[in-house]
């Protein structure tokens, strides 16, 4: 008897030369048929067989037998391993509202995605997930950022696309390293002692969820007075005050809060849609006093299909329940807060005043546990176990857990290259630097020489510098993000600018896949003047004005220095003082402002001048 790893199952897409592997009696004498061609191999001492299967063309369906099992609807094609965290894995659910017309069936991509978790007592033989195409029902789970990435590479190439998804949210690149590596790190290796120790995730856990648990039940039995009035519809407008929808006036540090809200509906349509921007930490939102969504964290839109019958023409009222556990309950301002429809007949729900109250005041929430941001967890559970699966290439976006200390960045995601290498020898990997994030008033100085919010620009720097490894590419993505937002809408863009590196890496296109690149950084005592040459600068325009840079000077001031474009080059104006060091869109969400030609952007940098031109 044979046991084969869940991915080798219906539906799966191969390679055109494909490892398959699984489990039998030891020594054991076994056979296999793929295209018409019959092959054969025995079982090691442990049980291990492989078979290598070829295959001339992309296309299907075949059926793969090994013996008495029989694997359907199998296709040749490209296959891409893809991982990381929450960006990686943000469903296509949540792109409907913006990019709905661009999301369509396409069965020619099928994905295999892992089931989320993690294990610290060595890797699992085995995952847990399915293949799926992009198509019907499953379109809505399926990451939003392989898809887009598919499709892109669709409409060049009409062959099988195969996506093994492995990323899960809220994991460091120390969760992705195998334990081998962890134990070369003294600060990781402790941590990962800590989780072995038998019995602390399973203790730490239950009481974790016992103390959150206990909080959320004190916190509702002091708001559930408010909360009967609510589905009663019987207010007491004592206890309500009057402020607009944004105003954080009278808003306790934690608890609960409610604002509602009397709007018009002037004509009823079937398609009107709740898009109530986001929401610290958690809500719940009622119309006519109906739930019609509910938000557990803070990170997922709050948003929804309103169902058909419950507005009504004239009146209708809207209830919003927030709690703040770990932070101030609020409305995140710059996002939309509306009811929306195709045909029209929008209403702005920031518009006008809302009576707002105090539900419920509370001390701060016991924090929640996770150990998916602790080394080697998701490596033994989600990515072990697929190693192997021939793949022509990784792409990646993972960094944001990494920027409360971006300095270990770069060696650590050095190491990971090389032992994913190791099962792929000279693997395209292509890596998405973080977006553009946070607010930046309100996030301290940091980092010497700078802007507000530098941890974020440290870790793209630190991505950048990831670059000098052999066959590697990075989507700059500094132009992608939302100030308010850790998990921005626009992944389509995110796709098409990683499926560009595709092309050129694996598919073999002459095209420019990078936006304007730094080459060196001059200082012209003639003139005075600091020179920044790039590569990939066809055409270097500005977005929004002239572009700036932060220029430090060696009398340890520094000055933001307006620019302007000559050919490839930046050039400050002349009378500069003499400079050490320059940094561009150094901030965690800078004004953007350098492309080339092909639309593509320049990634933030930070470089000493070591130069001196005459």
């Amino acid at each position: 008897m044979i046991k084969l790893p869940q991915i080798f199952s219906d539906g799966m897409v191969l390679s055109k030369t494909a490892k398959v592997w699984g489990q039998a009696t030891p020594n054991l004498h076994i056979s296999a048929k793929f295209l018409d061609k019959d092959y054969e191999t025995i079982s090691d001492i442990t049980g291990r067989f492989e078979f290598i299967f070829t295959a001339e063309e992309f296309g299907g369906p075949h059926t793969l037998t090994i013996e008495d099992t029989i694997i359907k609807d199998v296709f040749i094609g490209r296959v891409w391993l893809c991982g990381g965290q929450s960006n990686m894995e943000g469903p296509l659910s949540r792109m409907r509202l913006n990019f709905g017309e661009h999301i369509i069936d396409d069965p020619r991509i099928r994905t295999f995605q892992v089931e989320k978790g993690h294990c610290f007592d060595g890797p699992r033989k085995d995952v847990v997930g399915e293949w799926n195409t992009a198509e019907g029902e499953f379109l809505d789970n399926m990451y939003a950022v392989p898809y887009f990435f598919a499709r892109t590479l669709l409409e060049k190439y009409d062959c099988p696309i195969g996506l093994v998804c492995t990323p899960a949210g809220g994991t460091p690149i120390e969760g992705w390293l195998p334990e081998k590596i962890v134990r070369e790190h003294t600060n990781l290796a402790e941590k990962l002692t800590q989780v072995k120790a038998h019995g602390y995730v399973e203790s730490t856990t239950a009481e974790s969820e016992k103390k959150v648990a206990a909080w959320h039940s004190n916190l509702h039995a002091e708001d559930i007075g408010l909360q009967k009035d609510w589905h009663e519809k019987t207010y007491d407008d004592s206890k309500w005050q009057t402020r607009a929808l944004l105003d954080p006036t009278g808003t306790p540090d934690y608890g609960v809060i409610w604002l509602r809200k009397q709007f018009t509906v002037d004509e009823i349509r079937d398609d009107f849609i709740l898009n109530f921007g986001r929401l610290e930490n958690s809500c719940t939102v009622y119309v006519n006093g109906t739930e019609v969504v509910s938000i557990g964290y803070m990170y997922p839109p709050c948003r929804c299909k309103i169902p058909e019958g419950l507005l009504e023409k004239g009146e209708n009222t809207i209830a919003v329940r927030i709690v703040g556990d770990s932070n101030r309950p609020y409305v995140v301002p710059g996002k939309e807060y509306a009811i929306l429809s195709k045909s029209g007949g929008n209403i702005d729900l920031n518009k006008g005043l809302w009576k707002w109250c105090v539900g419920a005041e509370a001390e701060k929430s016991p924090e929640g546990v996770s150990f998916y941001d602790r080394p080697v967890g998701v490596y033994n559970y989600m990515l072990a176990p697929v190693l192997g699966y021939s793949v022509d290439g990784l792409i990646w976006y993972q960094g944001e857990s990494n920027t409360g200390n971006p300095h270990s960045y770069m060696n650590l995601f050095k190491a990971f290259v090389t032992h994913i290498r190791s099962y792929y020898e000279d693997l395209p990997i292509i890596f998405t630097q973080v977006a553009n994030y946070m607010d930046p008033f309100s996030y301290p100085f940091v980092g010497g020489f700078g802007a507000p919010g530098a941890y974020w620009a440290i870790l793209r720097e630190q991505q950048r510098q990831c670059l000098t490894l052999p066959n590697t590419a990075m989507a700059v993505t500094i132009d992608c993000g939302e100030y308010n937002d850790l998990h921005p809408k626009d992944k389509k863009t995110v796709g098409e600018r990683l499926a560009l590196h595709a092309r050129r890496m694996v598919y073999g296109e002459n095209i420019v896949s990078d936006g304007p690149t730094f080459e060196k950084v001059e200082y012209i005592k003639s003139t005075k003047s600091i020179v920044v040459h790039f590569k990939n600068a066809e055409g270097l325009w500005a977005k929004g004005g002239h572009p700036t840079m932060l220029v430090l000077f060696k009398d340890s001031s520094v000055h933001s220095v307006f620019c302007a474009i000559d050919g490839n080059k930046l050039i400050s104006p002349a009378g500069a003082l003499e400079p050490k060091a320059v940094r561009y869109g150094w901030a965690d969400c800078p004004s953007v402002a350098i492309y080339n030609a092909y639309g593509l952007p320049a990634s933030p940098f930070e470089e000493v001048i070591r130069q001196v031109g005459y």
